[in-house]
């Protein structure tokens, strides 16, 4: 799988995770919310470390200034959705106000930037989709840890 087929299929991902969390019972909720940080900011790292460097050639770059800006939001969501989580009136705001930034960058993104993308040489982000993947994993866990320590229990 190249690796705007796997950006697309994380942005498919995280839609079901929303999806499931509207139809989840209170007490999985939670978790939930771990699940979604964990999805989205591997998404992000993978975006803002391999992806947007490489895009900046093809796609203007305000468009990319911006989606680095909704990473930012995103960012914020993911640490007040951690800090919340365990309270149910607080965590359903979140996870809605989540949900719409994160489709209108999805949105966006697979209309303005990954179809030129596409057509790019898989060899200018510089690793395979799956080393990519690995290397954003370590990355992830290390964002992980930074949304957790700047969420006070």
């Amino acid at each position: 799988m190249n690796l705007i087929d796997v950006l697309i299929q994380q942005h498919r991902d995280a839609e079901a995770l929303f999806e499931a969390w509207r139809h989840a019972p209170d007490e999985e909720k939670p978790e939930l919310s771990l699940l979604l940080a964990e999805t989205l900011t591997l998404h992000s790292a993978i975006e803002e470390r391999w992806v947007y460097p490489v895009a900046r050639s093809v796609v203007d770059g305000p468009r990319i200034d911006f989606a680095v800006e909704e990473h930012g939001e995103m960012t914020q969501l993911l640490s007040e959705l951690l800090r919340v989580r365990h309270d149910a009136r607080r965590r359903e705001s979140t996870v809605r106000q989540l949900e719409a930034v994160v489709a209108q960058h999805m949105t966006e993104e697979e209309r303005e930037v990954l179809p030129r993308l596409r057509k790019m040489d898989a060899s200018a982000f510089g690793l395979s989709s799956d080393e990519i993947v690995r290397s954003a994993s370590d990355a992830r866990k290390e964002a992980m840890r930074q949304l957790e320590v700047s969420t006070p229990p």
